[in-house]
């Protein structure tokens, strides 16, 4: 699990849950939607991904790869998103959102895994590639590569700035929908994606829902999906972690946007 350790004064002297996130980020999402549900009480940091506030130094000194979110608890950082998910369930049991049976907690860590492991190659690969949208500027890419210790990011997000191909694109859809036909098939008998309760599954794979359906992605394959979505968003939780932190637009004026957006990249390609 990566905790940070640092001797940084202005890191360690934080008490108590503090979060530093980005409201649309799905990652974000999650660990907000976790901490809900907990009941945690937690002190929001929210960091401006327009403008890049994640490369900033002192951002940088709680998560070295300038990702969102990151968690200090009582000076304690604590980073990634699904290593965030399990050191609250560690460190709050209760309520617990991994079941005591083995076999049904070993399911919901595979479903948490696998959102994390699709992350770049399917999720984000869909979004900037349907929206023609890009997270980095050709003229940050100097510094985020000098910065950036993972170099499989800083491969992607260059990448990114050149669009992705229809056949990248389309291969992302099919591993997305490949997900999408497993999680249909559990749930148009269940209302979770494991047992009987909500678990780290729900949390994992909700965020990746409501962000590829804001963006267009057709969940009218999947009625039992979309009924699971319902009945996730009349949780508490989602008002709190979720709704509160989305823009306050209907979902067609974002994808008309993304498609605008789309439309003017075909015609003037990013410059330097």
């Amino acid at each position: 699990m990566p905790i940070l350790e640092t001797e940084d004064s202005t890191i360690t002297s934080l008490k108590g849950i503090h979060l530093y996130h980005a409201g649309m980020s799905n990652c974000s999402m999650r660990v907000r939607l976790a901490l809900e549900e907990k009941g945690l009480t937690w002190i929001s940091h929210e960091v401006d991904l327009g403008h890049q506030e994640n490369l900033e130094p002192w951002y940088l000194a709680i998560h070295p790869k300038g990702l969102v979110p990151a968690l200090v608890h009582d000076g304690v950082p604590v980073t990634e998103s699904n290593d965030i998910l399990h050191y609250l369930e560690e460190t709050f049991p209760n309520p617990a959102l991994l079941s005591s049976n083995p076999a049904l907690a070993t399911e919901a860590n595979e479903w948490v895994d696998l959102a994390a492991s699709l992350h770049m190659k399917a999720i984000k690969t869909w979004v900037y590639g349907s929206t023609g949208g890009a997270s980095k500027k050709r003229s940050d890419m100097m510094h985020y590569a000098e910065i950036q210790p993972d170099k499989s990011l800083v491969a992607f997000h260059t990448h990114s700035l050149d669009g992705f191909s229809a056949e990248e694109i389309e291969t992302a859809r099919k591993m997305l929908a490949d997900v999408f036909d497993r999680m249909e098939a559990r749930l148009k008998d269940n209302d979770y994606l494991t047992g009987d309760a909500q678990s780290l599954a729900d949390i994992a794979w909700l965020p990746q829902y409501v962000l590829l359906n804001m963006l267009g992605f057709d969940f009218r394959p999947y009625p039992g999906i979309l009924a699971w979505a319902k009945r996730q968003e009349q949780r508490p939780s989602y008002q709190r972690a979720v709704a509160d932190w989305m823009p306050k637009v209907p979902n067609w004026v974002v994808r008309t946007g993304a498609k605008l957006m789309r439309f003017y990249r075909k015609l003037k390609p990013l410059r330097p």
